[in-house]
């Protein structure tokens, strides 16, 4: 099956389709994979999506000259929620698929991201993911937000993403992070987390950022929902 993901470039809305994919995998079978030219800003994401058995191939949409015509994935449709776990996200492929192809994909809800073994050394520290500044980011909200909390190690950007999985993984404290794409990784390597919030987005789109946290992340995984201040007053002691 040839699919084409078109809807973004956005890391987070993007890992979203993953567990849609799984379930079109094992359904049809490995994957002839594109995705936008844009996603090339986040290193080694070619292969870190080959390293996860679903893909025959992987490929930019400015490298394809397309003959077959493709499925388009996409989530600009309706939030219905067959399973009230999953994320809504995640559903709306889901019924992208179902309201445009007629395809019945039984999402993989216990997909988790294959990490290979890394050379790199995990501190003995709290390992966060702050919101980062790149390229074509949404500038409605801040970046760089959690900077400010002492004690943590911040992921390194540059590092391709199967390096930064690896550290998710396997360090020893939950992973800290806030509405970013890293975040998504994180859930859907079953990592206990938390998705850290200020009050600037307490409201974000005239709803409680609680809907937003039910857009991205698995209500039946490890990730929990936290404010800045409230983590600040569990682990600093701040008044």
């Amino acid at each position: 099956m040839l699919i084409y993901l078109n809807c973004t470039a956005n890391l987070g809305d993007f890992i979203n389709s993953l567990p849609v994919l799984s379930g079109l995998k094992q359904k049809y079978g490995a994957l002839h994979f594109i995705i936008r030219q844009e996603m090339r800003k986040f290193s080694g994401l070619i292969e870190f999506l080959m390293y996860q058995d679903l893909f025959s191939t992987v490929e930019f949409d400015d490298n394809v000259s397309v003959k077959d015509k493709p499925v388009i994935l996409s989530s600009w449709t309706r939030e219905d929620q067959n399973n009230p776990k999953r994320p809504i996200e995640t559903c709306r492929y889901e019924n992208w698929l179902w309201d445009n192809y007629k395809i019945a994909a039984d999402v993989d809800d216990s997909f988790v991201f294959k990490v290979d073994d890394c050379d790199v050394q995990i501190k003995d520290s709290i390992y966060g993911g702050d919101r980062w500044s790149g390229p074509d980011i949404d500038l409605r909200r801040r970046s760089l937000v959690l900077q400010h909390l002492p004690g943590i190690e911040f992921l390194d950007y540059s590092q391709n993403i199967m390096t930064n999985a690896y550290i998710i993984k396997n360090c020893k404290d939950p992973f800290v992070t806030t509405f970013t794409g890293i975040s998504g990784l994180a859930d859907l390597l079953n990592k206990t987390q938390f998705v850290l919030y200020g009050h600037d987005i307490a409201m974000w789109d005239n709803k409680p950022i609680s809907y937003s946290f039910k857009k991205h992340y698995y209500a039946d995984r490890n990730s929990r929902l936290m404010s800045i201040a409230d983590f600040e007053q569990a682990i600093y002691g701040n008044n």
